[in-house]
């Protein structure tokens, strides 16, 4: 009888089973072990399959080195990579963020993917920023394109501009700061 090796979670990750690199991806986001964290990102960016990279986003999306913010956000700006990509990263940005990642998010709300739109407005919704509201009404006027599995954009837009009006009316008189990153938004009266 042959010993079966058991693979890693970085190798896992870089399978061609969606179930088995997604697994890898969560274990990897579990256990947040700084020595994996420059793997998962050479993943990220030159993973063989667009599941790998989308996997590598995905694990990203908690680890609380510092190398793995940048790299998200290299992936968000990256026209070149696949929008499923950049739309898992845009999503795991919206819990774990700097100051730079506002902007990024901002400035992708006008992307010519849909998907990438979409979770830009997620994003932007659950780190509350204010900012953003403008381009959400744009979005939430004119962009019926509906992600697949989801819903249409503009429907993420307006409920975008609820959460982010909520979280201002629940903070009304305080300055708005970023609850994950040092951004202070504008006093709201």
């Amino acid at each position: 009888m042959r010993k079966r090796r058991i693979r890693s979670p970085l190798e896992r990750l870089n399978g061609r089973s969606s179930i088995d690199v997604y697994e890898a991806a969560k274990e990897i986001w579990e256990k947040d072990d700084p020595i994996t964290l420059r793997s998962v990102i050479t993943t990220l960016r030159d993973g063989e399959r667009v599941l790998n990279r989308i996997a590598a986003a995905y694990a990203l999306n908690l680890m609380s080195r510092r190398g793995a913010i940048p790299a998200l956000e290299k992936s968000v700006d990256n026209k070149h990579e696949h929008p499923r990509v950049r739309g898992q990263a845009a999503e795991s940005l919206a819990h774990n963020h700097r100051e730079k990642s506002h902007r990024i998010l901002l400035r992708n709300l006008n992307d010519p993917s849909k998907e990438v739109r979409f979770w830009c407005a997620f994003s932007l919704a659950e780190m509350g920023d204010g900012d953003a509201v403008i381009k959400l009404r744009k979005l939430a006027e004119k962009d019926h394109r509906i992600v697949r599995g989801f819903w249409s954009v503009s429907k993420e837009a307006r409920a975008a501009i609820r959460k982010i009006q909520k979280e201002t009316r629940k903070r009304k008189g305080h300055l708005k700061q970023c609850l994950f990153c040092s951004k202070v938004g504008k006093k709201y009266e």
